[in-house]
């Protein structure tokens, strides 16, 4: 978008309307399809409605201000801070091009977002879920619970991503909103062992969908699956029918990781199943949740050097010789 097309707007410069359809165009190309679309509901639903009819450089900062204070009050900080995002870019690029002179957005800050509350279930949660689930998706949630994945992930794993010679799945697509693409972090592109149960369960969905479907798994109308739907028809009812408290699906993931945790695994290999950056970043996100899984209270070591009241004379058992 070249600045000459902003020369002899009226006083006060370009509408803020005109502006921002003119910037999401020029966007369109360097965006996925779904943030794409994200976007536009963004400028249709809540800038534009807001500030369409002003001139670009006529929001002040107390404007955007009260836009943020009457989103707070329908939507989370987290979809609030959504908002903020592109209209921080677009104000962003128009201060870099000169078309205006201040930025109003520049000192607002993005919103407190409470980390998202951690409710894995047990395992015998776990087999207590899979028994009373639909029996078209049980075996979807047997894959899910015991790998990690996560549920745009695995929606949108194919048969030529699953090696049952090397019992491995092979994550490299993610779907969200419709669209394909790659997985979010370089490392969510990985190699998934296939424990056991898993082996098994997409071993009866092969028999399901195997010559029918390019996809592992379906809708009951054998298409795509839609995560919404499934949530809603098959997630949420199953939890109430269990008796099990009410969560987001995103838990069937954090299950994985507790449950490996707890057991014992090498941190290492989980960080390496779920994807994730780092062994730190697994036990930020799930150590406080499950307890003495890193040992904060002392009891390994008192175990292995303290004995019935008295620190055990581990020094001279290696050769060392204290001070007379």
């Amino acid at each position: 978008m070249s600045e000459e097309r902003y020369i002899n707007k009226p006083k006060g410069g370009i509408l803020f309307k005109e502006f921002a359809e003119q910037w999401l165009e020029e966007r369109k190309s360097h965006l996925k399809r779904s943030s794409y679309y994200d976007y536009k509901s963004i400028l249709d639903l809540h800038l534009i409605p807001a500030f369409g009819k002003k001139r670009l450089g006529q929001v002040s900062e107390a404007d955007i201000e009260n836009l943020i204070k009457d989103l707070k009050d329908k939507l989370s900080n987290k979809r609030v801070n959504n908002i903020l995002v592109p209209l921080k870019t677009m104000y962003k690029t128009a201060y870099r091009r000169k078309i205006i002179t201040i930025n109003p957005i520049d000192g607002i800050g993005m919103l407190r977002v409470e980390k998202t509350e951690i409710k894995p279930l047990s395992m015998e949660e776990v087999r207590l879920f899979l028994e009373n689930i639909d029996i078209h998706f049980r075996d979807y949630f047997e894959v899910a619970f015991f790998t990690g994945i996560r549920p745009s992930e695995q929606i949108a794993l194919k048969w030529d991503n699953i090696d049952f010679n090397r019992a491995k799945i092979n994550v490299v697509d993610a779907r969200v909103m419709g669209e394909e693409s790659s997985p979010k972090t370089v490392a969510s592109r990985r190699s998934i062992d296939m424990l056991p149960p898993v082996k098994a369960a997409l071993e009866r969905q092969s028999e399901k969908t195997f010559l029918s479907s390019p996809y592992v798994f379906v809708s009951k109308k054998g298409k795509i699956v839609d995560i919404g739907n499934l949530r809603k028809r098959i997630w949420y009812p199953a939890l109430k029918e269990t008796g099990l408290r009410r969560r987001i699906m995103y838990q069937t993931r954090h299950t994985f990781g507790t449950l490996m945790l707890s057991t014992g695994e090498n941190p290492s290999w989980i960080a390496r199943m779920m994807g994730h950056t780092s062994v730190e970043m697994l036990f930020k996100k799930y150590s406080g949740y499950i307890p003495n899984i890193t040992h904060q209270d002392g009891t390994i070591f008192m175990q292995k050097f303290y004995k019935d009241g008295h620190f055990l004379d581990t020094c001279n058992k290696k050769g060392l010789r204290t001070k007379s």
